[in-house]
């Protein structure tokens, strides 16, 4: 059995699965969020759960998922994403010696849910393919000859900093990420990346501010509610965000020119959500035959795609695949 996690900024997602990717269990647990809390912290909630499930059983690996870029052949995490006091730990190691020298395999979010998909989705077939998980950021997974593509400084796949909607007269703007507290702070201050303008958690930041809400008073679900009682104010800012996807879609066809472009996160659960992003990169593609073979479809797994792609990561890592 194995011991997977899906971390994210806002939640650590967890399950107890078999080495077929069958999840018996599961479960999540908020994620100690940074200035506030530090790695101790982290580790301290990974190891409670391993504690949990120690006792269910034999725990053969633990797989886990997360922000950042991953090398994963040495178990270091650097930059971290929304979860800063990761960057530059050992964290396979350290995870490791606290749950009883226990194999450990890290990858980044968005190369777990491409691997998900290669392994048992949507992108089994596929030979080329690009993931996007949509969450606190941005995942993207590129896989290239059914391998995931790091590039030089496992940067590969990074959209959450592609610029996006930046004018010449704002360059001066641009602050370091690196000296924000809080994700707040970045959809105020640097809204100039994609992430900070089309992650899920910015598209509840931007809904609840066009409403006068507190940003915590909206999600997911709670957007779909508002539009299915007829709210023209989220309406519009959903179809802004539908159009936006669409059209990194096409900019992502051309540059990779892949066999699928795969769309995830929790907010793909959402049928609309899928539906909206085709309505208009049904019109995009109009530009000309050159996107005739352009597929855009769900993750397969949906939320639990980066579980099942920790899990296949694992397996590949220790030659068990």
């Amino acid at each position: 059995m194995y011991l997977v996690f899906d971390v994210g900024a806002t939640f650590i997602k967890y399950a107890w699965m078999t080495a077929d990717g069958e999840i018996l269990e599961k479960g999540k647990t908020p994620t100690p969020v940074p200035p506030e809390k530090g790695i101790e912290d982290f580790l301290q909630v990974l190891t409670s759960i391993y504690d949990v499930y120690k006792e269910k059983g034999i725990v053969e690996g633990i797989a886990m998922d997360l922000p950042g870029q991953i090398d994963v052949e040495n178990g270091i995490v650097y930059g971290g994403g929304g979860l800063k006091y990761t960057h530059g730990t050992h964290l396979g190691e350290l995870l490791s010696e606290r749950c009883e020298g226990t194999r450990v395999a890290l990858e980044n979010d968005g190369h777990a849910a491409a691997l998900a998909e290669v392994w048992k989705g949507n992108a089994s077939e596929a030979t080329n393919a690009c993931v996007l998980v949509f969450g606190t950021g941005i995942g993207c997974g590129i896989v290239i000859d059914r391998q995931i593509y790091r590039g030089r400084d496992l940067l590969a796949g990074e959209i959450s900093f592609c610029y996006d909607d930046l004018s010449r007269k704002n360059i001066e703007k641009i602050n370091s990420i690196d000296t924000m507290h809080s994700l707040e702070d970045e959809y105020r201050e640097l809204p100039f990346t994609w992430s900070t303008k089309n992650s899920t958690r910015a598209l509840c930041y931007r809904v609840a501010m066009a409403l006068g809400l507190d940003a915590d008073a909206i999600n997911g679900e709670r957007i779909y509610e508002l539009i299915a009682q007829g709210n023209e104010i989220v309406t519009d800012i959903m179809e802004d965000y539908y159009f936006d996807i669409a059209k990194y879609c096409c900019n992502l066809y051309m540059t990779l020119n892949p066999d699928v472009i795969l769309i995830g996160g929790g907010i793909s659960a959402q049928p609309d959500f899928i539906a909206g992003i085709k309505k208009y990169a049904d019109k995009l593609m109009k530009i000309g035959r050159i996107y005739d073979n352009m597929k855009i479809d769900v993750c397969r797994f949906k939320n639990d795609s980066n579980l099942l792609g920790s899990l296949f990561n694992f397996k590949q890592k220790y030659g068990l695949i």
